[in-house]
């Protein structure tokens, strides 16, 4: 496995926990308004998400890019859809990981985040 790769899962394996926790910590904040609990929760979970996908994705958009069977992202995925998971914002995250020059003239959010990661180990 690349160093970029492991790298990818300690780091979004940390900020999904860290998204957990909070999610969790709100649960024992004072109140009873159902409405101002639910916001910052729903965006602790959204947030938990997404590195969720990212951490799904950007590996099998690697696996993708190897081309070493056609097959192999929809295997490891368990999905018929592996584009579900593989989106575009995995495909930025792996240019960052993996040194590669984005075509757009300001460069993606998530290849930036990619580019930390791999700099910084995780």
């Amino acid at each position: 496995m690349p160093p970029e790769l492991l790298a990818l899962v300690t780091h979004h394996c940390r900020r999904i926990n860290a998204h957990l926790a909070r999610a969790q910590h709100l649960q024992t904040l004072p109140g009873d308004d159902m409405r101002q609990w639910q916001r910052p929760v729903r965006y602790a979970l959204t947030d938990a998400l997404a590195h969720n996908h990212l951490l799904v994705g950007t590996p099998a958009a690697h696996l993708q890019r190897q081309a070493l069977d056609a097959d192999l992202p929809r295997r490891c995925l368990q999905s018929p859809d592996p584009d579900r998971y593989i989106t575009d914002e995995a495909v930025q995250h792996l240019d960052g990981l993996t040194g590669a020059v984005p075509e757009e003239a300001a460069e993606p959010v998530w290849t930036a985040v990619g580019r930390r990661i791999a700099r910084d180990g995780g």
